[in-house]
């Protein structure tokens, strides 16, 4: 079994009882931050914390305050998670702009609780103060006079102040003395690990449990057989159960149950977050690869009047199971509970998807002239909707995008 790491950091209160832990991921023994991408690591924390180690095993009955990039706050997964149990960490990268700002009123409205991480007070960042609760502050390069001033400016807001970095004695008691409640630092305690071991994951059984959630025909039924044939898919969606859903009237007593507790929509998330952090950089690269694929098959469905036009969505994503498996498509597709049309697309270029997909392929290949013969489309439009599916998958998957950073 693979080993799994999570580090976590207390934040305390002033009279050193703790508010709560910062998860962070790590790939390593070492004392240091993983250099992956912010959704990466966040996924990583998600998966290992909720549904590997565990809530209570990282941070008892206190807060998890888990980093969040801009993405993953857009895409909803912040919605698998207790909002009774985290705070929501957003990086000092997240540009505050009206879409952030709206999907953060609507969280901190469904309960959730916000933390501004290295925040630092400018006329840009000075919105993010009407929705959060918690500003956390590198008082390292700040001196005593510029501390009493931030804390002055912050005081209009309804947010608790969170002093990090703090790394002696004499930092300590400045911090409280300028008017700070919560502080994090390796005065108090450096990093712990908290270790664990991952039951290794079918991808096969991953992406036929995808497949399934995304059926406009959803059966729970067909669903619970899916997991419960790969035990540790099971073993994770009770451990996400248990830890997502904190205070359960009636335990558990099915995979049948559980589903039906979580909702399709959170079991989507759930599915995301294990594709998020079980592939490794290659397989990322080449699921960027599919979903522009997917994506813009689905948008020239749509303007050739393709009856339900996602199907071609996932149509584009399965493209690539072959390289993600390691297994022939004609081995793969006919375990997965698809439609024909879509295999047939896929296998045998053959049916009213296939020639949608073989533009798609085309384009893909710069062979304009195969693109703009396949469809009764014009080289504009199929044009336009390469260039949409692209700037769409680097918005929605960035997570996967930036990896060869």
């Amino acid at each position: 079994m693979e080993r799994i790491l999570v580090s976590r950091q207390p934040i305390y209160r002033t009279d050193m009882t703790p508010l709560g832990y910062e998860l962070l991921f790590r790939d390593s023994d070492e004392d240091r931050a993983s250099f992956t991408d912010g959704n990466r690591a966040t996924a990583g924390v998600i998966v290992n914390a909720l549904m590997e180690i565990g809530l209570d095993e990282m941070v008892g009955k206190h807060a998890a305050f888990i980093n969040f990039d801009r993405d993953l706050i857009l895409g909803d997964y912040c919605d698998c998670l207790p909002r009774e149990r985290v705070v929501l960490e957003l990086l000092e990268t997240i540009d505050p702009d009206v879409a952030v700002i709206q999907k953060l009123r609507s969280l901190q409205s469904d309960g959730y609780r916000i933390a501004l991480d290295n925040f630092v007070y400018t006329s840009r960042t000075r919105p993010l103060l009407d929705v959060a609760n918690f500003v956390k502050v590198d008082i390292r390069p700040k001196g005593r006079s510029t501390l009493e001033l931030l804390i002055r400016d912050l005081q209009k807001y309804p947010v608790e102040f969170v002093a990090t970095k703090v790394e002696t004695p004499e930092q300590f008691a400045l911090c409280k003395d300028v008017g700070f409640k919560y502080f994090q630092g390796y005065f108090f305690c450096r990093p712990q690990f908290v270790q664990g071991r991952r039951p290794p994951v079918s991808r096969l059984a991953t992406l036929r449990l995808i497949t399934q959630l995304n059926r406009p025909d959803f059966n729970v039924k067909e669903l619970e057989k899916t997991i419960q044939q790969d035990v540790s898919l099971s073993y994770k969606l009770l451990r996400y159960i248990s830890s997502a859903i904190y205070c359960l009237q009636h335990p558990v007593n099915s995979i049948g149950h559980a589903i039906v507790l979580i909702g399709q929509e959170r079991m989507r998330v759930w599915a995301s977050l294990i594709l998020f952090s079980n592939f490794n950089d290659t397989a990322r690269d080449v699921i960027v690869m599919a979903t522009v694929r997917a994506r813009m098959g689905e948008q020239l469905a749509r303007q050739l009047g393709i009856p339900r036009p996602e199907r071609l969505f996932l149509t584009g994503l399965l493209s690539v199971v072959d390289l993600i498996t390691g297994l022939p498509l004609n081995d793969v597709l006919p375990s997965l509970p698809l439609e024909s049309g879509i295999i047939d697309a896929l296998i045998n270029d053959s049916g009213e998807l296939a020639p949608v997909y073989r533009c798609v392929l085309a384009y893909e290949k710069r062979d304009w002239a195969e693109a703009a013969a396949a469809i009764k489309l014009d080289d504009h439009a199929i044009r336009v909707a390469y260039r949409n599916a692209i700037a769409w998958t680097l918005s929605s998957l960035n997570a996967f995008s930036q990896l060869n950073r």
